[in-house]
């Protein structure tokens, strides 16, 4: 990771930009980093990656602590909200969760 003085990055901001581009960019304040400048897709990317390991420490937090089944909302409930209808429909439950699995398969 290059590093710049704010300084410097404010004398040479176009080539801090530029460099920018390819690798991530530290700007220091009397010696202490401050700021990161990073291309806005590796930027995109990093936000994406972080989603995606929160979803998965929720799902294995979930899996050591699945909580009380008292709590737990019907798949039918669930089905319903996802199809946008107010009430649970009569349809074999069991086709719109195998179809809902596959789904988030792909």
């Amino acid at each position: 990771m290059a590093q710049y003085s704010a300084s410097q990055a404010r004398a040479n901001f176009n080539n801090v930009l530029e460099f920018a581009k390819t690798e991530a960019v530290e700007i220091h304040k009397h010696g202490k980093p401050a700021v990161v400048i990073l291309d806005a897709m590796q930027y995109e990317k990093l936000l994406d990656y972080i989603e995606d390991l929160e979803d998965t420490v929720a799902l294995l937090e979930h899996e050591l602590n699945p909580g009380d089944p008292n709590e737990w909302i019907p798949l039918e409930t669930v089905l319903a909200e996802l199809d946008g209808s107010d009430e649970p429909k009569s349809k074999d439950i069991s086709n719109q969760a195998q179809t809902l699995g596959q789904e988030m398969a792909r």
